[in-house]
């Protein structure tokens, strides 16, 4: 038996566009299959879990939706986690419905089998519900300690909600179940505590270098890497990194946000443009290609600020709080409205404490001329000793140094 569930798919970035462990579920299915390659859809699936078998809406037999049999839970919990995954690929929120509608039968359930104890988490932690994704893990890792997705698993909850003992803890176990490269690229969106960025670069760095391209984990390690070297103020490595995972991963929406974003920090908006325009569809590049956009003058901006637009304000509406952050983006870079953006920051804060939601909230807060609204992000840095350099350049402009 393998030691660990087969569940692909990633923490999908619909609301947290830039935070290093997005990616960290995408590698976890290399955990139990480590000769699968790559796909811009996540895993290259064999037997009986081939993506292209499973009907684009859930169809569950009526026998089955009433009936939780063994059987029924398979054939559910297989086209699940195929939801998960396409809702990773393609940033498609609409997925993530289809995956919870195929575990309905067993979605209140207090003690629902492994499979679907770490599918329910998955999809809990998507839509922001991370109360429920916690509980999950927490309870699935009683049962099973050296479950290493799940333990993978919840340290992307706890670094999203700011429990940085918890994630690199997990990391740790993680890395002892199945290797130092997974255990690194899993503490990397925490490595810039402490004043730790540039020591755990060169050690991710030493640890990539080794992987070969076919390594299962090697497209987000690279990714993971990218991003430690923008915090540590080389975004020419940066770029260099973000390149290569994007060769090894052609497609990926993450990376893709995380060099378009760079190429815009640096000037070089219609850059982004061109990168970003084959790949609109998702949400989050959407928003990324909006943005670059309106920064290059394209004829483009204004459809594009429509789309993200209209796709914001339903959110709104109906009170989603999984778009937050790109709401404050929004009306930050695309459709300046700072007391709208610093609003959104400020709200995103309270959910979820990443670096990203830390930059909209300090770049708010600076263009809405309220200094004080970020002094929870300036407390967060002072006192974990955070040391990132595009962090850093957004706290100087809130301060006005130079």
């Amino acid at each position: 038996m393998d030691r660990f569930r087969k569940v692909r798919g990633k923490p999908l970035a619909f609301a947290a566009g830039a935070i290093g462990l997005a990616a960290v579920l995408a590698a976890s299915a290399a955990l139990v299959a480590p000769a699968r390659a790559r796909t811009v859809a996540g895993w290259t699936p064999r037997g009986e879990d081939v993506l292209t078998t499973v009907r684009p809406e859930p169809y569950v037999r009526p026998e089955r939706r009433t009936s939780a049999t063994e059987a029924g839970s398979k054939d559910a919990v297989l086209r699940a986690r195929a939801h998960v995954e396409l809702a990773r690929a393609s940033g498609d929120p609409r997925h993530l419905g289809r995956a919870q509608a195929a575990l309905a039968p067993w979605w209140d359930d207090a003690a629902p089998s492994a499979e679907v104890l770490l599918l329910r988490a998955t999809i809990r932690q998507s839509l922001h519900d991370f109360a429920g994704a916690r509980a999950d893990l927490d309870a699935l890792i009683a049962r099973t300690p050296d479950d290493g997705q799940a333990r993978l698993t919840r340290a992307v909850v706890a670094t999203v909600t700011g429990d940085a003992a918890t994630a690199l803890a997990d990391c740790a176990r993680v890395g002892a179940l199945v290797g130092e490269p997974w255990a690194a690229a899993c503490a990397a969106p925490l490595a810039t505590r402490d004043g730790g960025t540039r020591a755990a670069y060169a050690r991710l760095a030493a640890l990539v270098g080794a992987l070969p391209p076919s390594h299962p984990g090697a497209a987000w390690a690279t990714t993971s890497l990218g991003e430690l070297a923008r915090a540590a103020g080389d975004d020419a490595a940066a770029e260099a990194h973000l390149r290569r995972a994007l060769a090894l991963a052609p497609g990926d929406v993450y990376t893709l946000g995380a060099l378009a974003e760079l190429l815009v920090d640096g000037g070089r908006a219609g850059e982004a443009v061109a990168l970003l325009d084959p790949h609109a569809e998702p949400d989050p590049l959407r928003l990324r290609l909006a943005v670059a956009a309106r920064a290059a003058g394209h004829v483009g901006a204004d459809a594009h600020a429509a789309i993200v637009r209209r796709g914001l304000d339903a959110a709104f509406a109906r009170g989603d709080t999984t778009h937050l952050r790109e709401r404050a983006r929004y009306f930050l870079d695309v459709a300046p409205d700072p007391a709208e953006a610093l609003r959104a920051a400020v709200d995103n804060w309270a959910l979820q404490r990443e670096a990203a939601d830390a930059r909209v909230l300090l770049e708010a807060a600076a263009a809405a001329g309220d200094r004080g609204a970020a002094a929870p992000v300036v407390a967060w840095m002072d006192d974990a000793r955070i040391d990132d350099a595009v962090l850093a350049r957004a706290r100087a402009r809130l301060e006005g140094r130079p």
